[in-house]
């Protein structure tokens, strides 16, 4: 597990993520700004995100370059500048990609990416899942705990959160990202 000892408001370099992903290979392909867990819900619910200007001038919880709803040039932008939010008001960039293959039989969920970048100045990583290959610049990748990982307070939730690997990672890992740390709220949505 790779933790930032760098704290995200020492640095002002945005992370750069360079991809190989097929956005058409995923029903759902986003990114959030993550500032802290809401450990009541799972799923994307359960992180809290810095809000990010949509074309229409409304605030989305969700990256509008890495995603496959809002960004349909994802493709051909192998390189994307996560620069929508200030490196230094979110403790990481959390990935999700739902897989259309196997969905309608719901045999997708080990197709599913799930990847969450810590702010990591100067520092570059490699993800790889399958077949897609994620790069960062200025950040590092973080690991997601199993559902034997996760803390004795947990076990008695239902499957819906103990399988959900980003409810684990934001009950894992995201509360040692946030220790100790102020991230702006003027902008946070859930």
């Amino acid at each position: 597990m790779i933790i930032s000892s760098t704290p995200a408001n020492a640095m002002n370099d945005p992370i750069v993520i360079h991809h190989n992903l097929d956005p058409n290979a995923f029903l759902w392909l986003w990114g959030k700004y993550v500032t802290a867990p809401v450990l009541t819900k799972h799923c994307t619910a359960c992180l809290k995100s810095l809000g990010v200007s949509r074309h229409d001038g409304r605030l989305s919880p969700y990256s509008q370059k890495f995603s496959r709803a809002s960004n349909p040039r994802m493709a051909s932008e192998q390189r994307l500048v996560m620069d929508e939010n200030e490196a230094r008001s979110f403790a990481a960039i959390y990935l999700c990609g739902v897989s259309a293959a196997g969905y309608a039989r719901k045999t997708n969920y080990p197709h599913n990416l799930h990847a969450a970048i810590v702010p990591s100045p100067g520092q570059h990583d490699t993800f790889r899942f399958e077949n897609w290959v994620i790069e960062a610049e200025n950040g590092t990748f973080t690991t997601i705990p199993s559902r034997q990982d996760l803390a004795p307070e947990f076990h008695h939730l239902p499957d819906a959160f103990t399988t959900c690997r980003i409810f684990r990672w934001a009950a894992g890992i995201l509360p040692q990202l946030t220790l100790n740390q102020q991230y702006p709220s003027s902008k946070d949505l859930s």
